[in-house]
């Protein structure tokens, strides 16, 4: 995460406030610092602070520049006092040039310094951006009243909660969950899960309970493995989306920044730009769609397969023999003979054909054995289901955006045609005006562009929420009964060990994490 802005913007006060004083990095405001500096956040994210741009060092720009290429996220600070014409250039360049505006945050610093009525700064960063309706995330800020919140105090969480850092933080959260980083983020925490499961069996001293948790494990291991190919194909479907948009929209707008002279044929032209613009964007819509649905059927088929393959195994079946010594009077229950613990004392007993039973069901908990799309009323073929309707044929987002009339507002409402067609008549009177309107010529284009694939961007982020809230409950409800039983093990083997309770304490830990990013 790269924090650029101007000099003297308030980058290292804001990293200090983020990280809870963990990070006091020197203050930007010596225009001679050059160098890019990163810093660990909660073990899970790295904030880089880049020297301030624009402060007349063109080296200081293409390091902050060289930093911001390697961003999956991008936090433009600036202060209370707004944007002056470098500022505004350079937010245009990230923003429109670039095209950076989906994983970038407007933060405002200082805000206690200087009140404003409520949307003016928001108003400000639009117009900075040089866009009629697509804006950025402002998060307005002071890490000032942030830190003296952390001294605590009877006014500690009044300060706090002017600070608007928890806004920062919660923005940044949601950016990255609709941006797909926080199921990558997930993913650590999944294996480091499935670790544990499979080595809580090293400790176990019975044959049949290390062959159940290694059963359970590998349940667990396919639903995370089938959840991280989800994301990861997702990825790709959402990139060829956006791609194809892309071209599209650099199309339309390179024909409305060159249209006739003459006003009646130059209307005539935009109209049937933008009708082509509106077909093109549907037919990318129904691809995306199409590829989201294919690949949940695909994956699920896989869960399928990997589930049957546990079920089926020997290792399954073993759970059903007897081993070692078994108390007749109980033979469902593992134990000695006399029913007690090698170590002595008694200890939960474990019905070994519940045990059984509950990793082989779960195929049919699942659907798995008929296939999916036979097995009617399962979970698997319930989530198919829902995602074929959701992304079917009446997903049609650029309808919810109705985005012919966004076409036509941005480009006339904005003054977009009338700047261009203007161009042809009056401005060319000579080198620097022409140099100037071939400028403003760009920088129309670019922010044009910028606005429509706003849409795009907001279009996947919310085909990704929707995906994820048809997948998420089942494979979290089944991976809860893997949990159970794993539980119900352990406790039925008495084991008492440093070891196992610390990969319990592991897994507890793997388990609240995932919660609380879900």
């Amino acid at each position: 995460m790269v924090l650029t802005g101007q000099f003297s913007s308030g980058k290292s006060k804001l990293i200090t406030a983020l990280t809870d004083r963990a990070v006091e990095p020197a203050s930007d405001a010596d225009i001679a610092t050059d160098t890019v500096t990163s810093y660990p956040w909660d073990g899970a994210v790295v904030l880089v602070d880049t020297p301030g741009v624009q402060s007349g060092l063109r080296s200081h720009d293409d390091l902050a520049l060289s930093a911001i290429g390697d961003a999956d996220f991008i936090l433009f600070v600036i202060h209370v006092g707004l944007f002056d014409d470098a500022s505004r250039d350079f937010l245009r360049h990230l923003a429109n040039d670039l095209q950076l505006f989906g994983q970038m945050i407007v933060v405002i610093t200082q805000v206690g310094k200087q009140a404003a009525a409520p949307g003016i700064r928001q108003q400000a960063v639009k117009a900075a951006l040089g866009t009629t309706t697509f804006n950025l995330p402002v998060v307005e800020v002071d890490s000032v009243d942030y830190l003296r919140s952390l001294e605590g105090g009877p006014r500690a969480e009044a300060f706090r909660t002017r600070s608007g850092i928890d806004d920062l933080r919660a923005t940044i959260n949601q950016i990255s969950e609709d941006r797909g980083e926080l199921a990558r983020l997930r993913q650590p925490l999944h294996l480091t899960r499935q670790l544990c499961d499979e080595a809580q069996g090293l400790f176990i001293a019975d044959e049949r309970a290390r062959l159940a948790l290694s059963l359970l494990a590998s349940q667990r291991s396919a639903v995370s493995e089938r959840r991280l190919m989800i994301e990861k194909t997702f990825r790709t479907s959402e990139a060829d989306f956006k791609s194809s948009s892309l071209v599209d929209v650099k199309a339309f707008v390179d024909r409305a920044t060159s249209l006739p002279e003459d006003s009646d044929n130059a209307q005539q032209v935009l109209a049937g730009a933008e009708t082509r613009l509106v077909e093109a964007l549907e037919r990318h819509a129904d691809a995306f769609g199409r590829s989201i649905a294919r690949l949940a059927e695909s994956q699920f088929d896989k869960l399928d397969e990997q589930l049957i393959e546990i079920g089926d195994s020997n290792r399954a079946t073993q759970l059903d023999r007897p081993v070692g010594d078994v108390n007749l009077a109980a033979p469902d229950s593992f134990g000695t003979v006399d029913g007690r613990p090698p170590g002595g004392g008694p200890r939960p007993s474990l019905d070994w054909r519940s045990a059984s039973k509950q990793i082989k069901n779960s195929r049919a908990w699942w659907g798995a054995g008929d296939g999916v799309r036979s097995a009617a009323g399962s979970n698997g073929h319930q989530i198919v289901l829902d995602i074929g309707h959701r992304f079917g044929k009446k997903f049609k987002p650029w309808e919810a955006v109705k985005i012919a009339d966004k076409v036509g507002k941005a480009a006339k409402v904005g003054g977009f045609v009338i700047q261009i067609g203007g161009a042809g008549y009056d401005v060319w009177k000579n080198e620097r005006d022409a140099h100037r309107a071939q400028i403003e010529s760009e920088r129309q284009h670019s922010a044009f562009v910028t606005e429509m694939m706003g849409y795009a961007d907001r279009i996947a982020a919310d085909a990704r929420n929707q995906l994820w809230s048809i997948v998420d409950p089942p494979l979290d409800a089944f991976l809860a009964e893997v949990t159970s039983a794993q539980d119900q093990i352990i406790r039925s083997e008495g084991v008492r060990n440093d070891a196992v309770a610390e990969l319990d304490a592991i897994a507890g830990e793997a388990d609240r994490l995932l919660g609380l990013s879900s």
